[in-house]
C-alpha cells in the first residue's frame, strides 16, 4: 500500500515538473500585423550584470498596454522581478516595438516554447539567456532562448534605450 502511494506520488512530481519546463515541441504563434491594445511584453535578459553592452546585462523589461515601461538592471533581475516605472511610451514606440517581436522568428529552431515562466531557470551550464513573455488579444505565450541573435540583441538595445539605460 505505502509502495502504491509513493509510486502514486512520484508520478504525480514527475508529471508537474515536465510541464513546467520548457518543451522541445514547436508551438506555432502567430502575431497579427497591427499591434493589439492589449499587447503586454515581457523579456528578462539572463547576462551579466556587470556586462558594459546594455543588450548583455541581466535585465528585466515589461511593457503594459498603456504604454508604461518598466525596467531593472542588474542582480535581482529576474522572471519574478516587478521593476519600477520608467517612462512611458507612445503609440509609434509601441508600434516599432511589436515589429521587433514579430521579427523574432517565434516558434523557430533558436526558440523553445516555455510552460510556466514564473518558473523558468536558463538552461544548465547555461550563463546567458532570454525569456520574452507576450501577451497579444487576450491570447499568452512565452518563449526562451539562449541565442545571441541580431534580432533579440536590437530589440533588448532599444529597451534599454527607451529606459534611458546607457
Amino acid at each position: 500500500m505505502m509502495h502504491t502511494i509513493r509510486t502514486c506520488v512520484l508520478m504525480l512530481l514527475g508529471v508537474l515538473l515536465v510541464s513546467c519546463t520548457t518543451t522541445q515541441e514547436r508551438e506555432s504563434i502567430a502575431l497579427p500585423e497591427q499591434r493589439p491594445s492589449d499587447f503586454t511584453l515581457g523579456i528578462v535578459v539572463f547576462g551579466d550584470s556587470d556586462a558594459q553592452a546594455t543588450e548583455s546585462r541581466s535585465a528585466r523589461y515589461i511593457i503594459e498596454p498603456d504604454g508604461t515601461l518598466r525596467a531593472s538592471f542588474g542582480e535581482g533581475s529576474g522572471g519574478l522581478t516587478y521593476p519600477p516605472i520608467t517612462r512611458r511610451l507612445d503609440g509609434a514606440e509601441l508600434d516599432a516595438i511589436w515589429d521587433r517581436v514579430r521579427s523574432l522568428g517565434l516558434g523557430g529552431d533558436d526558440w523553445r516554447f516555455v510552460r510556466a515562466p514564473e518558473q523558468f531557470h536558463t538552461q544548465m551550464g547555461s550563463e546567458r539567456g532570454y525569456l520574452l513573455e507576450i501577451r497579444s488579444e487576450v491570447l499568452f505565450s512565452a518563449w526562451s532562448t539562449d541565442a545571441d541573435t541580431r534580432f533579440i540583441q536590437t530589440l533588448t538595445r532599444e529597451l534599454a534605450s527607451l529606459a534611458w539605460v546607457t
